[in-house]
């Protein structure tokens, strides 16, 4: 037995329990990781970036830049390995929470505090994107003070709005709208890094000022614009939605069922211009450029690696701007060019260091694309396949030998079929703490979706755009219409299976931190110290079990409340269930069921709410009325500790808190804790960031110590 235990210690198993009982004995270990290094520099810089959006106060911030200095400074005072550690890793950490600081302030706009009535606001329109399932177009309009605006008009819009066109519109504004839940995806947060002061919706028609000039302003922003309307009147509604994500990235007039059935079948990613998408378009481009200069005379006298790559890197780039350079479009396009100009050279191109510098790229340029989900699936994504198709057992697999063609082809149908299983394993967890449930049959719904979209659809498309501008769409709209179609109906049959999602209750940011840093540690280290990072994806799902969960939620207005049963049934305080908070909501529990809040046990409602016992002990009125005349109302407040509605009369006084819309005004929406009687607000999430409700107008400190103003947005 001491012989076993010997061997097992010089090996890789040995590591963890070494470095536990001597600490000092992991510098070899990470002496031999050398090679591995570069590959933590978007790791330590992304630790920044992070640290600036999840720590809510300034305070709080500066204290974690001073952390990162002081580390570097510490190491410059050691010597050898500690001191390039300390010194690396203290650099990158402060330079991400600075770059994070800098874009910020780089974006900062004037901001609406308070409700708008409706009025005329005048200004030119910079872009214009699809809502609802293509029932809404949201203009962005720019106003001669260079403030932002966003309004949504319904379909159909005047033929004379376009890109460059100045209109005036009546329209109503309102603050920016934070999330549904503290902790979930922030609208508020994208609209400030967009510059976007206020949104609203119109409430009369547009009227034209000055049309869109017939000059290149605008050329980009007016193509994709004019392709969108293209695509939407050749291939009809559906399909030119799906066909008008694939190409300009906007995936606003998708029905909202397909979209559902498209996320759960796990063919969401389709959707988004990515590095799929990107090699697409990149290989058909090298291979068209390699056969048509392979037809001049220059290539019998010198290499057409050069070129070829050039311009398949320039069509590359060309589609990431078609496509609205979107993060991931952006990371392709980075990591594309690379392969190709490192394939140009004679070098071996599939290299994790690749991904590794476009993360860095994007973290020194956008450092707000780290805490949306398309960074965090595009990255987990391309990095699991390079890490299995590098693999020995990979390659074994593949290895040239003198198999039968048949053979050799199932060989390669079995390679696409692990691919795809190993990236499904790795989005799933990822899929699951951003939208509340993961696809069951992912794997084998993109087996068939994914050379359908490669081998047929793209490539008609192409075609189709082509004859497009030659006034011959007729001819490939059918062909196009039913790849796109198929690809639609593959989605829509596995969303339809039994099983086919799995609700997982909303993740935390602790537990969904360690199982990131757990898989960095487990998958980009290739030594002994790679099985430190179990323990951490092994206390990641114990934790987020352990952690209590709320058991109320409330709307950011407080016309909405969600009322968590014992068995996570989700009762709602009005409405059937179909809007988009009810909906945030019920994933976000993980509820398998919406009902009423009059569906309580016990419940007694009336014409102006429904009182109900929460859990023992908590009695609950929900107030869906603002009229205040019924003297009930104040019998039934004396009754219930918690009482909430959207106008509350001054004269309801519950045993323990009243929350209404003025309460809410700075605090957001809220998950309660009913047991023990705990608030958790948005605002606590978002601080003092110039995004969170609790972000009020003056002066306001900065991370490097100095003060900015912030102007409200008046009208």
């Amino acid at each position: 037995m001491a012989t076993l235990v010997e061997r097992l210690s010089q090996k890789s198993w040995g590591a963890p329990s070494a470095i536990a009982t001597r600490p000092w004995s992991v510098l070899p270990f990470i002496e031999a990781e050398r090679a591995q290094w570069p590959l933590f520099i978007p790791v330590a810089l992304g630790a920044g970036v992070a640290a600036w959006f999840l720590l809510p106060l300034v305070g709080q911030r500066q204290a974690a830049l001073l952390f990162g200095l002081a580390l570097a400074l510490a190491g410059l005072v050691a010597s050898g390995l500690i001191r390039r550690l300390l010194v690396g890793a203290g650099l990158l950490f402060a330079t991400g929470l600075v770059v994070a600081e800098l874009r910020s302030l780089s974006v900062a706009a004037p901001v609406l505090h308070h409700r708008l009535a409706a009025g005329e606001v005048a200004g030119v329109i910079e872009e214009m994107t699809p809502r609802r399932g293509g029932a809404a177009v949201e203009l962005r309009l720019r106003r001669a003070d260079g403030i932002r605006l966003a309004v949504t008009l319904p379909i159909p819009v005047p033929p004379f709005l376009a890109p460059g066109a100045e209109i005036a519109v009546e329209a109503a504004f309102e603050p920016r709208r934070g999330p549904t839940l503290p902790g979930g995806f922030d609208p508020a947060r994208r609209a400030w890094f967009e510059g976007v002061s206020a949104s609203g919706r119109a409430t009369g028609p547009p009227r034209l000022i000055a049309p869109a000039p017939l000059g290149t302003g605008h050329l980009l922003t007016k193509t994709r614009t004019r392709i969108d309307r293209f695509l939407a009147e050749s291939l009809g509604k559906e399909q030119g939605a799906i066909a008008a994500a694939l190409v300009t990235g906007r995936q606003g007039a998708i029905p909202e069922e397909l979209r559902r059935a498209m996320q759960i079948a796990g063919l969401a990613h389709l959707l988004t211009v990515s590095g799929f998408h990107i090699g697409v378009v990149a290989g058909a481009a090298f291979l068209f450029a390699r056969r048509l200069l392979a037809l001049t005379p220059a290539a019998r006298s010198r290499s057409l690696r050069l070129p070829t790559a050039a311009f398949a890197i320039t069509a590359a780039w060309v589609y990431v701007a078609i496509s609205g350079a979107e993060v991931p479009a952006i990371r392709a396009g980075v990591t594309v060019s690379l392969v190709l100009f490192a394939l140009s050279l004679g070098r071996d191109p599939f290299s994790l260091r690749l991904i590794a510098f476009a993360a860095t790229v994007i973290l020194l340029l956008r450092p707000e694309s780290l805490v949306s989900a398309s960074f965090q699936l595009s990255f987990a994504a391309v990095t699991a396949l390079v890490l299995f198709t590098n693999s020995a057992f990979f390659r074994r697999w593949l290895a040239p030998a003198a198999d039968a063609g048949l053979l050799r082809a199932a060989k390669w149908v079995g390679a696409m079929l692990l691919s795809s299983l190993v990236a499904e394993l790795v989005l799933t967890p990822i899929a699951a703490a951003h939208f509340g449930r993961a696809g069951v049959y992912g794997v084998a719904a993109n087996m068939l979706a994914i050379p359908l979209t490669s081998l047929l659809v793209m490539p008609l498309l192409a075609l189709h755009l082509l004859l497009g501008t030659l006034g011959l769409a007729a001819l490939s709209a059918p062909l196009v219409g039913g790849s796109i179609g198929i690809l639609a109906q593959i989605a829509t049959e596995v969303a339809a299976l039994p099983g086919s999602s799995v609700e997982v209750a909303r993740i935390g940011s602790l537990p969904f931190g360690l199982a990131v840093a757990g898989a960095l540690l487990a998958f980009l280290l290739a030594g002994p110290l790679r099985w430190l990072g179990v323990p951490l994806l092994v206390a990641a799902p114990l934790i987020h079990f352990a952690q209590p969960k709320p058991n109320l939620f409330v709307s950011h207005d407080a016309r909405q409340i969600g009322l968590l049963a014992s068995d996570q049934t989700l009762h709602l305080g009005r409405g059937t269930g179909k809007s988009f908070t009810a909906r945030t909501w019920a994933e976000a529990a993980a509820a398998p069921a919406v009902r009423p809040l009059s569906a309580w046990p016990g419940a007694r409602c009336g014409d102006f709410g429904c009182l109900v016992e929460a859990r023992p002990g908590v009695m609950l009125l929900f107030v869906v009325t603002d009229e205040a005349a019924d003297p009930a109302l104040f019998s039934w407040c004396s009754r219930a500790d918690l009482v909430i509605g959207h106008r509350l009369p001054p004269g309801c006084q519950p045993r323990w808190r009243a929350i209404d819309r003025d309460s809410l005004v700075r605090s957001g929406a809220l998950a309660i804790h009913l047991e023990g009687r705990r608030i958790h607000a948005q605002a606590d999430v978002a601080g003092d960031h110039p995004w969170s409700p609790a972000a009020l107008p003056g002066v306001q400190k900065t991370l490097l110590g100095t003060v900015r103003w912030t102007e409200p947005l008046a009208e």
